[in-house]
């Protein structure tokens, strides 16, 4: 028996920081558990911000092919009125054609520039990162393209101050 109390006292405390490294790799397991998914909610997180980046994007764009609507429909009516004060109702319809032609012309450049941001949610759902990143970038350059299409209009020239 005192061979066995012995054995125990020299070895009790290489026995407790046995104990004590095991629950240590214990906690260290469950921290990186943890850790692995924090780092996944994260990923999620930023994908989501960037998802929702891109609706944020096309609405922009969308936003800025209304506003090019509306200054076409106003640039129309300004050439409306123009030519109901200006030239005879019997004049030739072709010459009021030619004359605002350009401004359909316009509008079709930006229906034709917002065609490829039309992605259904789903679409933009299985993008990854990467191409959520083009997808903004690409919404904004879009954005600024249609935005400078309202330069091109010509309302018609005052003939008379």
């Amino acid at each position: 028996m005192d061979g066995t109390l012995g054995l125990i006292n020299d070895n009790f405390f290489d026995g407790v920081s046995l104990l004590l490294s095991a629950g240590a790799l214990l906690f260290a397991a469950l921290a990186h558990r943890v850790a692995k998914q924090a780092l996944a909610t994260a990923k999620m997180s930023d994908v989501a911000a960037l998802k929702l980046k891109a609706h944020e994007g096309r609405e922009r764009a969308e936003k800025s092919f209304l506003s090019l609507q509306t200054a076409c429909h106003d640039t129309r009516s300004q050439w409306c009125r123009h030519h109901d004060r200006h030239y005879s109702t019997l004049g030739s319809r072709d010459f009021r054609q030619d004359d605002t032609r350009h401004i359909s012309e316009i509008e079709n450049e930006g229906r034709t520039l917002l065609r490829p941001l039309e992605l259904g949610l789903s679409e933009l759902g299985t993008m990854d990162v990467a191409a959520l990143e083009d997808y903004i970038q690409q919404a904004h350059r879009t954005a600024a393209r249609i935005e400078q299409l309202r330069f091109r209009l010509s309302p018609p020239k005052q003939l008379f101050a």
